[in-house]
Parts: structure tokens; sequence; C-alpha cells
């Protein structure tokens, strides 16, 4: 897709201006705010989800969610931080979702780059995840079973306190302090840069 380059920033009254037109459902504003912000929300989803596809389909899903809901925009806030929070928001909800798919663009993204010689990648893959793993032996027992059922099984807060026989509360403080330590752990034992971005999105979520 061809984007115009727009800068990003505007005074306080053209940007409470721009938000009451897109209020009004003046498509012209809206095409403004899209082309204004498509590379920053680009960005933010292709930090997070790593995977072209994906980053693009979350920047159409936020915009076509903001005109669908303009009328309830509020005008004094600023549409920049507006869309950011929202991108940020959805992006996590797409690897709770999609983390399968992710995990297989980054594996084939690597094997692309480095060719026919896959071998030392795919052992570096497996020495990720068992770095990862050591870290989540180290947890108590309860906590281990709330960050794999949370981050493997891909189950809600709910979920988890029902099999698990808890309450929700429960859960909530077990995985906050279990992603804690493990975000901790990896930062002393990986290299972050690039490895293992599921886990991390669901530590800093």
């Amino acid at each position: 897709m061809r984007i115009r380059k727009l800068p990003i920033q505007l005074g306080q009254n053209a940007e409470k201006e721009i938000a009451l037109r897109l209020k009004a459902g003046d498509e012209r504003a809206f095409e403004d705010v899209f082309y204004r912000y498509y590379k920053h929300l680009y960005a933010i989803g292709i930090k997070f989800l790593k995977n072209p596809d994906l980053a693009e389909d979350a920047v159409q899903e936020i915009y076509l969610k903001l005109w669908h809901h303009r009328e309830t925009l509020n005008e004094s806030y600023a549409i920049k931080n507006f869309l950011s929070i929202a991108m940020k928001n959805h992006v996590l909800n797409v690897i709770r979702d999609q983390h399968q798919t992710i995990w297989e663009y980054l594996s084939s993204e690597v094997e692309e780059r480095l060719g026919e010689d896959t071998t030392s990648d795919a052992f570096q893959l497996q020495e990720y995840g068992a770095i990862l793993e050591q870290g989540i032996q180290e947890l108590t027992p309860q906590r281990a079973k709330v960050f794999r059922l949370r981050v493997f099984n891909g189950m809600n807060n709910e979920e988890v306190a029902s099999q698990l026989s808890v309450s929700i509360n429960t859960v909530k403080v077990q995985f906050s302090q279990a992603t804690k330590f493990l975000k901790d752990y990896l930062s002393k034992h990986a290299d972050l840069e690039g490895i293992l971005p599921i886990i991390l999105f669901f530590l800093i979520s």
C-alpha cells in the first residue's frame, strides 16, 4: 500500500478541528487521520507482531473501529495517543489469539535469512525455549501452572481460576508475579533482541 507522508505532529487547535470533523462523519478528515498516522501505527504493529500481514491487518482494524465509533471520539484527547493505545491493546489480543501464526512466521523468516543452513537456527530456537523452560521451573508450582495455562494454553483468568479451583484474583496475582520473574530471568540468560516475542509481549501486557 502506498501511504502519503504527512507530518505526524499537529497543533492543538488543528487536531481538535480534525476530531470534530471526524465525529461529524467527514470522510476527508478520516482520510487525513488515516494517512497521517498509518506508518506510526504500522510500526507499533510490526514491533509487536513481527509479521507484516498481521501488522497491516491490525492497523486496518483500528481504523475501521475508529470510523464506526467516531461519534464517541473525545476531541480534547490527542488522536495519536488514542490510536496508539488502541493499537497496543489490539495487538496484544492478536498475540493471544494468533501466537502460533506469529511463531511460525518468525521461524520461517530466520530460515530464509540463513538459506539452507538451518541447523544452527533450529538449535538456537530450541536453546531459547530451554532457557524459558528453566525459568518456568524455578517458579512455584502454582505460578508455573498459571503461567502455562495463560500463555501456552491461551486461557483467560476466569478459565484458569476454574481449572485450578482458585479465585480470579489469585490467578491475576500469580500470573503477575510469574511474568515479572520470567522477564527478569530472560533478560539475564538470553539475548532478547528478536527472540521469544510472543512470551515477552505477554510479560509486558
